[in-house]
């Protein structure tokens, strides 16, 4: 059984291994990143109801929705 070029073959399926689950993890990252936990209306919602409730005063209010 010839086993001399094992070592190289091994040591290359390594970094191919290696950066491809780096190239992975940061499309995986980048895709994570543009995706809004909720919809801008459920974050309006949400607003209305914490403004509603006396949390947001209704500058603070318009602040978040303006930067929605």
């Amino acid at each position: 059984m010839n086993t001399e070029g094992f070592g190289l073959w091994a040591m290359l399926a390594f970094w191919a291994s290696a950066i491809g689950g780096i190239f992975l993890g940061v499309q995986w990252a980048k895709s994570r990143s543009k995706k809004s936990p909720a919809s801008k209306e459920a974050i309006i919602i949400s607003l209305k109801m914490r403004r509603d409730a006396g949390e947001l005063t209704e500058l603070e209010y318009q602040k978040k929705i303006d930067s929605l």
